[in-house]
Parts: C-alpha cells; structure tokens; sequence
C-alpha cells in the first residue's frame, strides 16, 4: 500500500476525479457523486479508516454530515451543504460548486470559488 497522502493533495485528486466525472442530473446524484468520490478518494489514499463519529481528530476528509444542509435565501431550488471547510451550493439540476470558508461573501454565496461543475443539462447552480 502506497505511503498516505497530505490532505492538500487528496483534496486536488477529489476535484480532479470530480472534474473527470459525468455531470449529474439532480440534486441526489450531485450529493451522491460528492460522497462517493470523496469517500473513494480517502478510503485510497489517506490511510485512515473510515469512522465519521472521529471527523474532529482523525485527519480523514468525510462528506458533509446529515443535517448540515440549508436552504438558500431567494434560491429555492439550491441546498447549502455546510462542512468544516468549504461550503457547497448543489442546485436541483445536479450542478455544485465548491467554495472556501474564507469569509468572502457575494450575494448568496460564501467563500472563494474553489470548484465548479454543471449540471447535465449544461447549467451551472445558479442559472435559471
């Protein structure tokens, strides 16, 4: 088994992978392309198990938990998805965008724009 890798990389090989991946259609396949991936990415390369009660301290990257979701203000076909650090806005046609807790807000949005992928039907998370 090859030596883990540092969260910065793993993190570059989950937007890759996202990047790589078909869009997806819905609101479910954009929420379940997110943990899928992530949970593949960490099951491969981080050397942690995967035990969610152990988030805090066990240096594994886990999907948002259950209940970290919010509606969005004026959006409602956008869910924000809330982690430790990044935000994600998944809209309705299965498109998402990934964006830093960083403190920098523009309109609706919180954080820096780290990774953006449309939805199947071409439309990213907040065109109509």
């Amino acid at each position: 088994m090859p030596a883990p890798l540092p969260k910065h990389a793993r993190l570059a090989e989950f937007l890759h992978r996202l990047e790589q991946a078909l869009p997806a259609a819905d609101f479910a396949s954009a929420r379940s392309l997110l943990d899928q991936t992530l949970n593949a990415v960490e099951d491969e390369l981080s050397g942690v198990p995967f035990h969610p009660e152990s988030w805090r301290t066990d240096g594994r990257m886990y999907p948002v938990q259950d209940g970290n979701d919010r509606s969005v203000p004026g959006h409602p076909n956008i869910r924000r998805l809330v982690s430790v650090g990044h935000v994600t806005y998944v809209a309705e046609n299965g498109a998402f965008e990934i964006r830093a807790k960083d403190g920098t807000v523009e309109g609706n949005r919180v954080g820096m724009l780290v990774f953006a992928k449309p939805g199947e039907n071409g439309k990213g998370v907040w065109d109509d």
